[in-house]
């Protein structure tokens, strides 16, 4: 399947992280209007059954968000 994901903040990345986990031959291709270096969106709060629903769809990736929780 290719898929075209517009935004490369904190949603779009990590859909098009668990679409490729759940089929590597997915062609994912992520869209984003701002610069590399741009930080914007990235002052992220989660609730707990956001990180719950993180938990249960992708436990390495959500380990080490919590990991880097400041």
């Amino acid at each position: 399947m290719r898929i075209v994901c517009i935004g490369g903040g904190p949603a779009g990345l990590y859909f098009a992280l668990l679409m490729k986990k759940q089929n590597p031959a997915h062609e994912i291709t992520v869209l984003e209007r701002n610069r590399p270096d741009d930080t914007f969106g990235w002052g992220v709060v989660f609730s707990d059954q956001t990180l719950g629903n993180l938990e249960k769809a992708d436990y390495p990736t959500y380990d080490q968000i919590r990991q880097a929780f400041h």
